[in-house]
């Protein structure tokens, strides 16, 4: 017995590449016959490894017996993958049965390396057949009928996230667990159900059904983790008659009052979590990050437990130790977040009628200070949404044409539509045509003709590469948890390259991605959005300058948009903004989104409305509302 610090990768037990090899002896008995013993072991052990209990146990000489010890074992240990290595087999003299040793190596929960244990497995002739002679030894040489294995851990209290100033966006707080017993619910289950589809739980019932359908019956079955003071006020009156079919458990909780989807939650460890990369030192039952950055950074949060793994006797009394290590508690991470404009980002999507996202950017470093949704739950759209643009792109347009060698004062009418190639593009309802309207003219008031003009500038890729090599765009971001980070394609026609020159087509981008084109317009310099800074993301790509003469034109185009443009509206609230109303097709129907990104002092923001009538209508108030809280 002993320990290795060979790493097995947490996973649900399959067959491996199966290290019990399944040749026979070549020994025969004195009628002739081989002898099948050392193969009958071998197999055993490779049901084991595969998990596969019922054909393990089938090839001993009491399968009841050891269909139940072998899965009382893996409850037990919570064994989360065995790989079972034949060593020597020793053939039984007289009427002695025959063994086969072998080493174990086993992956269990919470313990971060895999236990060792080394036993054998016996084969007696039965009915003229080998068969594996169950005893409880083959568990563990010290075993015994009766015994039991034990994985005890103690968790230490999980690390907080602070925001940018050290204070705190999640934070430990009292908390009840509350499962189902299954075995104890009976009669009760349908005003069990009912009771839990009250909405302080927010369960799925049916969900939550199939869920204790598929259980067994003595494991209790995890429903929902709720603040002290709420399950006293609420949800004990509702639960309390039902007795012990409901088991509550008093825990510590995180909990955040803001940046919720940012943030992420902590709920009860469960098989397919545990098996997921980060949660090695974690356990059934234990309180882990299931979202968010509770998830993302579980090890370094939830620290590591005190574990003991033992075999304890028939009377509870530990008998051998196979493992054990004292705990280390959880570190905090620090994000870039700035709880007051957070609180502001919330305030403001609260506020809209329709689905909506808006990031705010620190435009020297890349901190991300907020981001927020409309629902505050589901999907972090602000992140992870796929949307064209629209004219917000022209940021990128603009910075690609003026590469080409086209002045703000070049003359670039701006006509009522457009065709290429067959296909007719217009300008917003509202914009009339500026015949004598130079290319700052067309920036300052959105003029898709006059943009898509000028296509024959740019060659079918260059605004793949200006969108990746000036403002980061397309490139794989680390940024602290999961990010949408932008899409720009290589036009493969002319059509596609007039739909990318004004945000539409295939180019696609999140609004961190577009408050990300802002703060680099602002500061001169792509600096990569990021949200945790300690610990740094291992992967974050390096700030590269823009142009300085170029950076000053779209300084002074975005500029020019609020003096006298589009985004008027925000005139002595924000220093430069662009305005983008992008169509999309649903059920038949052409719609559009609203977006504004801009940029005041520090801060660069990006607002999306969903089926927002444009950009200045739709994005501008709530950009609006935004700038001037902060």
């Amino acid at each position: 017995m002993g320990r290795t610090r060979r790493r097995i990768p947490s996973a649900v037990p399959v067959a491996l590449s199966v290290v019990v090899a399944l040749a026979l002896t070549g020994c025969s008995d004195d009628g002739g016959k081989k002898d099948t013993s050392e193969a009958t072991a071998k197999e055993f052990l490779a049901a084991w490894q595969a998990n596969d209990i019922p054909k393990a146990a089938a090839l001993t000489d009491d399968p009841a017996k050891a269909t139940a010890a072998l899965n009382d074992a893996r409850k037990q240990l919570q064994l989360r993958q065995g790989e079972y290595a034949a060593k020597g087999y020793t053939k039984g003299e007289d009427d002695k049965p025959g063994s086969l040793a072998y080493s174990a190596k086993l992956t269990v929960a919470g313990v971060p390396e895999p236990l060792t244990i080394e036993s054998a497995v016996p084969v007696v002739n039965k009915d003229g057949k080998a068969v594996v002679h169950w005893e409880a030894k083959i568990l563990h040489p010290q075993f015994e009928e009766g015994w039991k294995f034990s994985n005890v851990r103690k968790t230490p209290d999980r690390a907080s996230i602070l925001d940018r100033n050290g204070g705190n966006l999640a934070g430990a707080m009292p908390a009840v667990s509350i499962s189902l017993w299954p075995s104890k619910m009976g009669a009760n289950a349908d005003a069990i159900y009912a009771a839990l589809s009250d909405p302080v739980f927010d369960k799925d019932i049916p969900k939550l059904k199939d869920q204790v359908a598929k259980s067994n019956p003595e494991n209790a079955v995890f429903v929902v983790n709720l603040s002290k003071d709420k399950f006293d006020r609420i949800a004990k009156p509702k639960l309390e008659r039902f007795g012990p079919a409901i088991v509550i458990k008093d825990i510590t909780l995180q909990t955040s009052t803001v940046a919720k989807q940012i943030v992420g939650q902590v709920g009860e460890a469960t098989d397919e979590i545990l098996q997921k990369p980060g949660y090695e030192n974690a356990g059934a039952g234990d309180q882990v990050g299931t979202s968010g950055l509770q998830a993302r950074y579980q090890a370094q949060l939830g620290g590591t437990p005190t574990t003991k793994v033992t075999v304890k006797n028939g009377s509870g009394a530990e008998v051998a130790t196979l493992y054990e290590k004292g705990g280390t508690p959880g570190t905090p991470i620090k994000t870039t977040l700035d709880q007051k404009m957070q609180t502001e980002a919330e305030k403001v999507m609260a506020a809209s009628d329709k689905n909506a996202s808006i990031v705010a950017i620190d435009t020297k470093t890349g901190g991300i200070l907020a981001a927020a949704n409309n629902p505050a739950n589901g999907n972090n759209s602000a992140f992870n949404g796929r949307y064209a643009p629209g004219s917000t792109f022209k940021t990128v347009t603009a910075a690609a044409l003026l590469q080409s060698g086209l002045k703000p004062t070049d003359k670039a009418p701006c006509e009522n539509t457009l065709v290429v190639n067959g296909q007719t593009f217009k300008n917003y309802d509202d914009l009339k045509p500026i015949p004598d309207a130079t290319f700052g003219a067309d920036f300052m008031q959105s003029c898709n003709t006059g943009f898509i003009a000028q296509s024959d500038r740019l060659q079918d890729d260059t605004l793949t590469k200006v969108a990746s090599d000036v403002f980061g765009v397309g490139q794989q971001w680390d940024v602290g948890t999961t990010t949408f980070d932008g899409s720009v394609p290589p036009a493969a026609s002319k059509n596609e390259k007039a739909a990318s020159m004004i945000g539409q087509g295939k180019v696609q981008a999140s609004p961190l991605v577009m408050a990300s084109v802002a703060a680099t317009v602002e500061s001169g310099t792509f600096n990569q959005p990021v949200i945790v800074t300690d610990p740094a993301p291992p992967a974050r790509a390096a700030s590269k300058p823009v142009d300085p003469a170029i950076a000053g034109q779209l300084r002074a185009l975005m500029q020019s948009v609020v003096a006298g443009g589009t985004a008027e509206s925000l005139k002595g609230v924000a220093e430069g903004a662009k305005t983008g109303t992008a169509e999309f097709s649903e059920g038949g129907q052409v719609l559009t989104n609203g977006w504004m990104i801009a940029f005041k002092g520090d801060i660069a923001v990006a607002v999306i409305v969903e089926k927002g009538e444009s950009g200045g209508k739709a994005a501008g108030p709530i950009v609006k509302a935004f700038l001037s809280a902060v």
